[in-house]
């Protein structure tokens, strides 16, 4: 784990070593910060588990791109980097710490003569060494697997007492589960207050803000299909992990130069549907196995990236869903003109259903690129 953590760092410096040598105007940049907070119980369970407040450290590994490139103009000079978070989890005898490491972009919100204020996310690894046993650590039901998905959110202000050093404090968020990969999955959700240091490796100049939607094209409107798969448990008592597919269509209207907004309908197969608790045969009937739903969509689109937020209504089903609405948040990942890649997580109201990997053709209806 050590090895692949400081081949990551050796990899960042050096794309970012490089970048510097091309345009100056880049930033290499490292900060530590500080977490103290509490977990948030979504479930009675959570909250019988939990008997302590939580703390973290964690530390940032990142550059600010040259106002050169068009999309650092248009996103203000937004951070990029690699992040490791290491921290308690609400109770070190059943739950114990874990260790996460997660690529991040912190978006520039308001420039302040002396500081700014920024809105980070991140999407990554976790390793969680206490995780659900049956015999040895079996009141653990937030966490059944020692892998698991880490998102987190933050919105932090800074300060720059000097060009290379600034302080920062800022109220963040943090998810841990294995999106129902491994029973039980609760999950955990964090709410923390942190405060830390940064520093620039070259001076640090404050960004100036440009009026970029009006140099930039509005995003093309887009018609999206993608193929979306994964896996899950739905018990302890049953071992056996269930195939969940669907195909997912959706039209999506670029608003401006960052942002897409859309509607979709989605197809879903859940072999796992209906099984119960506590008898798993006979199984259940194919037809039974699918359910429809609508859908609107947000993405916000940075380069070849987009971050993808869904909220969506089953209109359709057989077998009774867990909740009548669900929501997705992922990522996609232009592979070419046409084709994509997507990565993201299902949940019905907090709690995980299944982590989507997707393969996606897109379709133009329009072109608002320059010429």
């Amino acid at each position: 784990m050590k090895n692949c953590l400081l081949l990551l760092l050796s990899l960042l410096i050096f794309k970012c070593g490089a970048a510097q040598e091309k345009d100056n105007n880049d930033i290499l940049i490292t900060s530590i910060r500080y977490h103290y907070g509490v977990v948030l119980p979504h479930h009675k369970s959570i909250r019988y588990l939990v008997n302590n407040q939580v703390s973290a450290i964690e530390l940032n590994f990142g550059f600010l791109p040259s106002r050169n490139r068009s999309w650092s103009r248009l996103y203000n000079q937004p951070e990029i980097g690699l992040g490791f978070y290491h921290g308690s989890l609400g109770n070190d005898k059943v739950l114990g710490n874990t260790n996460a490491i997660f690529p991040y972009i912190n978006f520039n919100l308001k420039d302040y003569q002396k500081g700014s204020l920024r809105f980070q996310t991140g999407f990554g690894i976790a390793h969680t060494k206490k995780h659900f046993h049956p015999t040895e650590n079996y009141t653990n039901v937030a966490i059944g697997s020692e892998f698991n998905a880490f998102f987190k959110i933050l919105l932090n202000g800074s300060y720059h007492f000097t060009n290379k050093w600034s302080a920062n404090a800022g109220v963040g968020f943090q998810h841990l589960s294995n999106g129902s990969i491994k029973v039980p999955n609760k999950g955990l959700n964090m709410a923390t207050a942190s405060i830390g240091i940064q520093y620039h490796f070259n001076v640090f100049q404050s960004p100036v803000r440009s009026h970029s939607n009006l140099i930039h094209p509005k995003l093309n409107d887009e018609i999206v299909i993608i193929w979306n798969n994964g896996i899950k448990q739905t018990a302890e008592k049953d071992d056996h992990k269930y195939y969940k597919t669907g195909l997912s269509l959706g039209y999506l209207k670029g608003i401006n130069a960052k942002q897409k907004i859309g509607l979709g309908i989605d197809l879903f197969y859940d072999k796992s549907a209906n099984r119960g608790k506590w008898d798993f045969d006979p199984q259940t009937k194919f037809k039974d196995r699918f359910s429809q739903a609508i859908f609107i969509s947000h993405e916000l689109v940075v380069q070849r990236f987009s971050i993808i937020a869904n909220v969506g209504a089953y209109t359709f089903f057989e077998t009774k869903p867990e909740k009548p609405v669900y929501t997705r948040i992922g990522l996609k990942y232009e592979i070419n003109k046409h084709f994509l890649a997507s990565l993201g997580l299902k949940a019905h109201l907090g709690k995980a259903d299944y982590i989507e990997w997707g393969i996606g053709y897109k379709l133009k209806t329009n072109n608002n690129e320059k010429p």
